[in-house]
């Protein structure tokens, strides 16, 4: 009797003492997922590691335990004395609530601030297969995106592009002083295969982020290393290939993690190769031959020749390469401290201009022979500490120190000419972020610190003969005597949860800039100056309050203020612009301020349905167009050689401008789901000298997305409608901005609207092998952008084959 007793006591040992572990995974991605929470009915918890596994020994055995995280459907599971479980969970498509990063650089609830915001996660990125960090933002319906060439994309947030919309990567401000208030392709620089997420932030946000932000925030956070949640070496990889038809695309990628408790890398390459974009030949009615690339130009020995394109779909002159490389080094020298090293490099082929090389003509011959950017490259090196422990002044402080290093050449040269046009621009920017988080009680959350940043830029420029090799001086893009820009800010914010249903969100912030250009060599352009100097300081600040329920409803109100300090390009650029029209420095700039108020609904029923609309309006003063200017007395110049209108970027008066944004998401069921979303944007400026009103520049018409999205364990597909309104002539900027020349109608400006239908599916082959497939453009539309200089691509078939481990 005692000894049988003995053998049962000692097999209850073994049973509860063996370790029963329970694998969560992303349904549709396949990616596992960390902090997971696992409950059974006596509310003990066990969470998720690194790996997706918990160790359920704890729990209740014989009955159901919930497993929930937050953006997902909560699963109700039956546990039993198994020794493997496998879980996968479902992304819940009508949410009104996950964990943010950008709006007040601190992770917290989406609905408690009063920011409209849109997250795109890794999986969106992977199902949605963009080419680059342009297509990915104009893949959300909710931004804008203008191209004048296939290696760019300037996005417009709520009537605000390029250098009125900030782009920050991992904490650390990209804008730097030579962006410009044009179109700009610097997004083309960020991999999207190395981003974890990217979230971005509509309508002004100087209070957290300074200049520039006044349309919004696009933060890029990029993959970072993760250490080992035990004591084995925690390995990931990630391998992609993609092939496009449209550009004939071949692109490559791996990244690979190694974790170790301590220490952890991670490594990221992408490599790709873009051909000529093939546009659709599907032609809009009555805009027969708009767009056509009928001709190119080819060098035969000594001389340019025009040769006729046998495929007039065929946009020659837009491909190029690229290679993108990060490296990140993650250190835990502490319970509550880490480090983080940062390295990205950037780098690129010849970029070719396609809008200057297609789209210019003089005297009935393309007026360039050559037209791009020469390699563009972005460097980035970052040290970020973060301490978590709680001390009296903060529960968590981040620093962040970067420099970066950005080479940007623009290459030129006219048909039947041999002297090609070389400028080169250097920017060197060091940066130092202090950001501390406090939170005081239960009720109120403190966050504060400080950014100072530091551009030194160097322009020059020269011609170099192509036959002889000869060199001579050249006009400089920017004051050749060297430029250099620095800015010192403090900023606090605070949240006041007054109950849990209402929350106060405030803030301020103190900016100092200072401008410094020398214009050493005034051969080319008699300034009636040698030297340009600014210094300015702005208080900017916001007010919001936010009313929510729990995956309910939603409502908030928000007013703040916004500011833009005059940069190198505003204050010193001298440049030829579509049109015969050379824009030149005008040192008498003041800084742009936005007064704003927005308004969201979010609302869900039945958590199956979810309705959400904003409404914005933004009053800014001092505004920055460009106009018609004077040099040295004279509304001309040549130029170049040619005679061209001079224009300068000037304040005016006034300007005003205003929209709405839409959305609607119903589940139909646990698979099948509808997405769509619609933007409308209106915006004028006064010209108080003529007594008139003006259409802005960079207005977007209204344009949306419209999706019938299917989920299943393996399958993932979507059938979606993107459409553009068109872009009437009396709405087109006088600037020049908008690019008319470009247009259906070269004189006055006019962009027909258009749409295309749209179909992707994702299916797992096996665990870790996953095939995508899209379908772009079905109906093989001819259609450009508004404000673009290039076509869209026509029919595109886009394979990717991605292994994970």
């Amino acid at each position: 009797m005692q000894k049988s007793n003995l053998l049962i006591l000692l097999g209850g040992l073994c049973i509860t003492s063996f370790a029963q572990t329970i694998t969560v995974r992303d349904r549709s991605s396949r990616e596992p997922l960390q902090d997971v929470v696992i409950q059974d009915k006596n509310n003990i918890q066990v969470k998720t590691d690194i790996r997706g596994k918990a160790n359920a020994s704890t729990l209740l055995k014989g009955d159901s335990v919930f497993v929930y995280q937050l953006g997902y459907a909560t699963k109700k599971i039956f546990l039993a004395d198994a020794t493997d479980i496998s879980i996968d969970l479902s992304a819940k498509s009508v949410n009104l609530d996950e964990i943010i990063l950008s709006a007040n650089r601190k992770a917290e609830s989406k609905i408690d601030v009063p920011y409209n915001i849109e997250v795109i996660k890794q999986k969106d990125i992977e199902f949605s297969n963009p080419a680059n960090s342009g297509d990915m933002m104009q893949n959300t319906g909710q931004l804008f995106v203008q191209k004048s060439q296939a290696g760019g994309g300037s996005p417009s947030m709520r009537g605000f592009e390029a250098n009125k919309v900030l782009l920050v990567v991992d904490g650390v401000r990209m804008n730097n002083a030579i962006y410009r208030g044009g179109h700009l392709q610097d997004i083309m620089t960020l991999d999207p295969n190395m981003l974890d997420r990217t979230e971005i932030v509509f309508g002004a946000s100087s209070t957290m982020y300074g200049s520039d932000a006044l349309g919004g925030v696009m933060h890029f956070y990029t993959k970072n290393a993760q250490l080992s949640s035990d004591d084995k070496m925690f390995v990931k990889a990630n391998a992609m290939v993609r092939y496009a038809s449209a550009s004939q695309e071949k692109t490559g990628h791996l990244d690979f993690n190694l974790g170790w408790k301590k220490v952890a890398s991670l490594t990221n390459i992408t490599y790709s190769d873009f051909g000529d974009i093939m546009s659709g030949s599907t032609k809009l009615n009555g805009y027969t031959n708009t767009w056509d690339r009928n001709y190119y130009v080819k060098r035969f020995g000594d001389r340019d020749s025009m040769v006729k394109n046998d495929n007039n779909n065929l946009q020659v002159g837009s491909g190029y390469k690229q290679i993108d490389i990060m490296q990140r080094l993650h250190l835990k020298t502490g319970e509550h401290l880490t480090h983080n090293l940062n390295f990205q490099y950037s780098t690129s082929s010849f970029v070719p201009r396609y809008d200057r090389l297609a789209g210019d003509y003089s005297g009935g011959k393309l007026k360039f022979a050559e037209n791009g950017y020469g390699p563009q490259n972005r460097l980035l090196l970052a040290y970020t500490l973060n301490y978590d422990a709680k001390t009296l002044l903060s529960d968590n402080l981040k620093v962040i120190l970067a420099y970066q290093k950005i080479d940007q050449d623009r290459i030129t040269r006219r048909f039947q000419n041999t002297s090609r046009k070389t400028q080169m621009e250097d920017v060197s920017v060091l940066s130092a972020n202090i950001d501390v988080f406090k939170q005081i009680k239960e009720k109120h959350e403190i966050r504060y610190g400080l950014e100072v940043t530091s551009n030194d830029v160097k322009s020059s420029a020269n011609f170099k003969d192509i036959v002889t090799n000869a060199e001579t001086p050249a006009d400089t893009r920017y004051a050749d005597g060297g430029s250099k820009m620095s800015t010192s800010a403090i900023y606090v914010s605070h949240a006041w949860e007054v109950n849990n249903h209402f929350i106060i969100s405030d803030g301020l912030r103190f900016t100092s800039t200072n401008l410094t250009c020398n214009f050493k060599d005034t051969t080319f352009f008699k300034f009636p100056f040698t030297t340009a100097k600014q210094n300015n300081q702005a208080m900017t600040g916001n007010l919001g309050f936010t009313w929510k329920s729990e995956n309910d409803y939603k409502v908030s109100i928000l007013t703040s203020t916004g500011f833009r300090s005059p940069n190198v390009d505003d204050m010193s650029k001298v440049f030829e612009s579509a049109g015969s029209t050379v824009i030149v420095p005008n040192p008498t700039l003041k800084p742009e301020y936005t007064y704003n108020f927005e308004l969201n609904l979010s609302k869900v029923i039945q958590d199956r349905y979810k309705f959400d609309i904003t409404g914005y309006y933004t009053n800014l003063t001092n505004a920055l167009v460009v106009k018609d200017f004077k040099l040295n007395g004279s509304d001309s110049a040549i130029y170049n050689g040619t005679k061209s209108k001079v224009q300068a970027s000037q304040n005016v008066d006034k300007a005003y401008i205003y929209g709405l944004n839409g959305g609607v998401q119903f589940d139909f069921n646990s698979n099948i789901s509808f997405k769509s979303v619609l933007n409308y944007t209106y915006g004028r400026y006064i010209d108080s000298k003529n007594d008139t009103v003006v259409p802005l520049d960079h207005i977007s018409p209204i344009f949306g997305q419209t999706s019938i999205i299917y989920k299943n364990k393996n399958i993932d597909g979507e059938f979606f409608v993107r459409y553009n309104g068109k872009k009437s002539s009396s709405d087109y900027s006088p600037s020049g901005e908008d690019n008319a020349a470009y247009s259906a109608d070269k004189v006055k400006g006019f962009m027909p609207g258009w749409f295309t239908l749209n179909i992707r599916i994702g299916v797992n082959i096996t665990k870790n092998l996953r095939l995508n497939a899209a379908c772009e453009n079905i109906t093989d539309n001819r259609y450009r952008v508004f404000a673009s200089g290039i076509n869209a691509p026509g029919r595109n078939i886009i394979f990717s084959l991605r292994y994970k481990m």
